[in-house]
């Protein structure tokens, strides 16, 4: 037996939180790669990146997505 106040509140409902950190390196930047101009890119969603490369606090993901878009000249 359930009480339907605590279900409406939130009851069975969790939420996970994980913190990442990318550091750069002189010539890197953060930055939606353009797949026409770059090569070894991951497999995955890039439609959640901000033009800056980074996506925004507080937006849904899922396994497939990126989160942190980084790129680097090819010496």
């Amino acid at each position: 037996m359930l009480n339907q106040s605590a279900i409406e509140r939130g009851f069975f409902r969790s939420v996970f939180y994980r913190t990442y950190e990318e550091v750069l390196m002189p010539e890197e930047k953060f930055t939606i790669p353009d797949p026409s101009k770059t090569s070894g890119r991951k497999h995955g969603t890039y439609d959640k990146l901000d033009k800056d490369g980074i996506i925004c606090p507080g937006t849904q993901v899922s396994g497939d997505d990126i989160i942190i878009g980084k790129v680097a000249p090819v010496t």
